[in-house]
Order: structure tokens, then C-alpha cells, then sequence
């Protein structure tokens, strides 16, 4: 029997604490096989579809999470013993409470598992450039990870940064400022969050200050032509000056870089402001394999560059079961 989770019975299905401990589970164990996970594969052609593969031991489970939209979106779990289709999870597993349905569980979670290992322990204040979705999920999953007592927002539009901050301020009963310029949100802050959509850098090195920890969850995917030469001006979140002043840089896949010609990391590379040397995965980071924070003044940073199926399959795992443990959705 196969048994089908739909869109309604994920809601709310998996705490964001759970989905942080799964996601770093399958990250690990990603760090320690590198057989398990194969790099997001995008098709543009008429529609953008992504695929994302992996299997993920602890969980016996392996498959593979494909999505076109937001919410168009299933995941085939098989077992990864037998090779029996075990399930179907149609839609995204979504955010829970304070702010249920508000963006996919997965981005937010693996940027709180990297959080978790590289920001300062007595990390308490966290600038956000950017309102929406992702920023409201990013916040909430680094909360989870780290006793956020202030956090200050930028975005260009107004209305956009005075209700994030009204409305996360409510869900989370901590103090949200809406501020008028990106720098006046990240600087002095101890985590910097960025989650934009542009090609222009928003975040500057000059801005960061010792001891901070950045995220930054755009990734995006950069046509090539037969040269293997981007088509278009990569998307770009922060510039060469925050990859010169980092003493720890580390994404999710050196390869989805690599293949979808990533702007943060590749133009660096191009520009002879950074070697591949420097950049580590983070399955490696969690396996021991990779440099880590080892003082209080100096700067991590986190690109978060592309989902990967450890992560996908790993919440999908774990939504089927508890989906089993609750009688939620139908066997056929």
C-alpha cells in the first residue's frame, strides 16, 4: 500500500525544531557519503522544473522532491532497502505556527542548521534585509536556534518593512524595527540576514562588523550559453568585499554553484577574490571535515545555494511519518 499526503494534512504536520534536527541529520550524513544527494537538476522550458534527489539512512528512505511552482509541488518516498514506493507527498511542507503556511519549511531550516553551527553562541539581535516570505520563515527558524531578543528589517518599500515588523513582532513577542537603509539594518547586528531577488549586490563588506554571521538564501539559476557562459547578470546578494573580510565561508553544494554559474560564489572565483579552497560544504562542516567558528570576532559566512534533496527527503521521511503515527491520508 502507498500512502497519499495531501496539501491539507501537511499543514502544521512537522514543529520547525524537528525539521532543523532532520535536515541537519541528512546533512551529515551527506558530509560523511557523497553518493547520497545529487545536485538540484532544473528544465527551463516553458515551465521551470526542479528536481531534487537523495536518500537519507537514518530515515531508510530515498526519493526524489519535484516542484514548478510554490505549491505545485510532490515528493516520491520509496524505501531505500527494498526500493518500495512507501509514499506520496503531494504540495510543500510548509512553516508551522506563529506563521503557518507563510513559506516551505526547508530553506529556513537549513540556513537555522548553519546558524547553529557558525553564529556566536550569545547571538541576540538579527538584521534582515528583505520582508517577505523567506524572510518571515528565516526568522522564525532562527529563532528556534538562538534566544532573539531584536531583530530590524529593511525593505525598499515601505508598507513591505512596517508590517513585517508589526506582524513579526506579534508572532514571536520580541521587538521588530522597521529601519530606512540596508546598512542601518545589518550594522552592529550579530546575525545578518539577506533574502533578496536581484542582481545587484545589497549587502556590502564595508558594512559588517567582528563576530557577525551571515545568511544569504539566493541562489538562482543562470542559463549558460554553449561556451558555458552566463546569459544574463548573475543574481548577486553581497559583494567581493564580504568574501574578503569572511574567515569561514560555507554554502550547501560546491557543484550547484558550479552549475548554475551562482553569482555570490562564481564571480568572487572569477575575479581572483576566492579559490575553491576556501569554500566548504556544509555536510562537511557538521561531519568535522570543514573550518568552523573557533573565535568570537570573526565572520562566518552561509549561502544558502540551492535546495538539496537530503533536506527535501528528509522532511518528506519524516512527514510520512508522522503522518502514519496520526492515521493522516489515504493508502491505496
Amino acid at each position: 500500500m502507498v500512502l497519499i499526503v495531501r496539501p491539507k494534512e501537511l499543514v502544521d504536520l512537522i514543529d520547525i525544531s524537528e525539521a532543523i534536527d532532520a535536515i541537519e541529520d541528512g546533512y551529515r550524513a551527506w558530509g560523511r557519503d557523497h553518493a547520497i544527494n545529487a545536485p538540484r537538476q532544473v528544465i527551463h522550458k516553458r515551465v521551470r522544473l526542479a528536481a531534487h534527489q537523495a536518500l537519507v539512512p537514518s530515515q531508510g528512505v530515498v526519493g526524489i522532491f519535484a516542484h514548478i511552482h510554490d505549491d505545485d509541488a510532490a515528493s516520491l518516498v520509496f524505501d531505500s532497502e527494498s526500493g518500495t514506493l512507501e509514499a506520496i507527498v503531494i504540495g510543500r511542507i510548509a512553516c508551522g505556527p506563529p506563521i503557518s503556511g507563510a513559506v516551505d519549511l526547508r530553506t529556513p531550516a537549513t540556513s537555522a542548521v548553519a546558524t547553529r553551527a557558525l553564529a556566536r553562541s550569545d547571538a541576540r539581535t538579527v538584521g534582515i534585509i528583505g520582508s517577505g516570505r523567506q524572510a518571515r520563515g528565516h526568522l522564525a527558524a532562527i529563532a528556534a536556534v538562538r534566544d532573539v531578543r531584536l531583530a530590524r528589517v529593511f525593505s525598499p518599500t515601505i508598507e513591505h518593512r512596517d508590517s513585517f515588523a508589526e506582524q513579526m513582532a506579534a508572532a514571536f513577542d520580541l521587538e521588530v524595527t522597521a529601519v530606512s537603509s540596508a546598512r542601518e539594518a545589518v550594522e552592529g547586528m550579530d546575525i545578518v540576514l539577506v533574502m533578496t531577488a536581484t542582481a545587484e549586490p545589497v549587502l556590502l563588506g564595508d558594512w559588517l562588523s567582528p563576530g557577525q554571521h551571515v545568511t544569504s538564501v539566493m541562489g538562482g539559476n543562470t542559463p549558460l550559453d554553449a561556451k558555458g557562459k552566463p546569459t544574463r547578470a548573475p543574481r548577486r546578494d553581497f559583494d567581493n568585499a564580504v568574501i574578503r573580510r569572511s574567515d569561514v565561508l560555507v554554502i550547501n553544494a560546491r557543484e550547484q554553484a558550479r552549475q548554475d554559474w551562482q553569482g555570490d560564489i562564481m564571480e568572487p572565483i572569477q575575479d581572483g577574490v576566492l579559490t575553491w579552497e576556501r569554500v566548504f560544504e556544509l555536510g562537511e562542516l557538521l561531519d568535522g571535515r570543514a573550518p568552523t567558528r573557533t573565535k568570537a570576532d570573526q565572520i562566518t559566512v552561509y549561502k544558502n545555494n540551492g535546495g538539496q534533496g537530503v533536506a527535501d527527503m528528509a522532511l518528506a521521511g519524516l512527514a510520512v511519518a508522522r503522518a502514519r503515527e496520526r492515521g493522516i491520508g489515504v493508502e491505496i
